[in-house]
């Protein structure tokens, strides 16, 4: 259901207010009143406002100056303000569109002209709304390719540099490559479903599990094999859980396994246990690595934000694994959960154990 649209109305005369509410109200609006640029200010910030009508002459504060210190927040950067003021000289409207308004109506305003006008800039708020969940939606499906897709082609070039070296391997090697081009393949296919997201609902499944995780292993095993990691794998049974099968094993358990590998020293332990608690389904995985530190764990699962980092061997990432990982439990109807210690001093052992909940099926 689409949300109530929310009019902002600005001017220190009541009777002014009272005239644009009027005309406003039948069309179904949700109007809110101001009689200065302060209170306005003090609206906003508690408030999801789409529109801005502002009056001009004001004391204290008048409108272009309110207007300029809206449009100081990156949050209201983008709202339409229409000025609404008796002053029609051209110097005056030039200042308004320099301080930061969309528009224009000079009073005594007629009621269409008014009407119209709002209803034009709210349908050019929403497209425009539409254009940057569209631009955020592609930058993060960058990140995935760029991320996700790293782990297939590695593990493609890790294995034939394997079957040169075990040429008598080769029919193993070549079904390993076979199932990791076809992950890549698959990956793409996610893509796709990804840009659709927003037209047409993440389609959920029963999957299992154990099965995802078996995939996973497959395709990073010559990366876990190249640093001599030993994974310990507990479960009580192979449950079934709503989720997505290519992303739950590329851009999920891909990605907690991968940071565990790279953040762990050569030779190290991963433990890695599936239980029930609750009515969910926990997965914890639990290295004994060089562990996250204290300034980058409030960025963990911010897409705006890189958390990158070399890992125990030099190893390169992109730092947006974490936050693409929630992205998805969310779609899932899941959770993530993450406690870390670079010292163990803390109470909990140095290293980093990473807990997914997700909902039985």
């Amino acid at each position: 259901m689409n949300r109530q649209k929310t009019i902002l109305i600005v001017d220190d005369i009541t009777k002014n207010i009272q005239l644009v509410a009027q005309n406003l109200k039948p069309l179904g609006y949700r109007l809110l009143f101001a009689t200065s640029g302060k209170k306005a200010l003090d609206i906003l910030a508690e408030n999801q406002v789409d529109l801005i009508l502002l009056d001009i002459m004001m004391p204290e504060m008048n409108g272009y100056e309110t207007c300029r210190e809206i449009k100081k927040t990156e949050a209201y950067s983008n709202l339409p303000v229409i000025f609404l003021t008796a002053k029609n000289e051209v110097s005056d409207i030039i200042e308004g569109f320099d301080a930061g308004g969309s528009d224009y109506i000079i009073k005594p305003f007629h009621s269409q002209e008014l009407i119209k006008r709002v209803k034009t800039h709210l349908e050019l708020k929403i497209h425009r709304d539409k254009l940057q969940q569209r631009q955020k939606q592609l930058q993060e499906l960058v990140h995935i390719l760029s991320h996700d897709l790293k782990n297939s082609l590695s593990g493609i070039t890790m294995t034939m540099d394997l079957a040169e070296l075990e040429k008598k391997h080769l029919d193993e090697y070549s079904g390993r490559i076979r199932e990791m081009a076809e992950n890549g393949l698959s990956l793409i296919d996610l893509a796709r479903t990804m840009l659709l997201m927003e037209e047409k609902p993440f389609v959920l499944k029963p999957t299992s599990l154990m099965d995802c995780l078996d995939q996973s292993t497959g395709i990073l095993e010559p990366l876990i094999e190249s640093k001599a990691i030993r994974l310990q794998i507990s479960r009580e049974e192979d449950f079934s859980i709503q989720a997505e099968p290519t992303s739950l094993v590329n851009s999920v358990l891909n990605n907690i396994l991968t940071n565990a590998v790279k953040f762990s020293e050569k030779g190290g332990e991963l433990q890695l246990s599936i239980t029930r608690e609750n009515k969910k389904i926990a997965l914890r995985l639990r290295d004994f690595g060089i562990g996250i530190p204290e300034e980058m764990k409030e960025n963990l699962f911010n897409i705006h934000k890189s958390v990158c980092r070399e890992g125990t061997m030099g190893e390169k990432g992109t730092g947006f694994g974490l936050s693409l990982l929630k992205k998805f439990m969310d779609a899932y109807g899941g959770d993530v959960t993450v406690k870390s210690s670079t010292t163990g001093t803390d109470g909990f052992p140095r290293g980093t154990e990473i807990t997914l909940y997700f909902l039985k099926s």
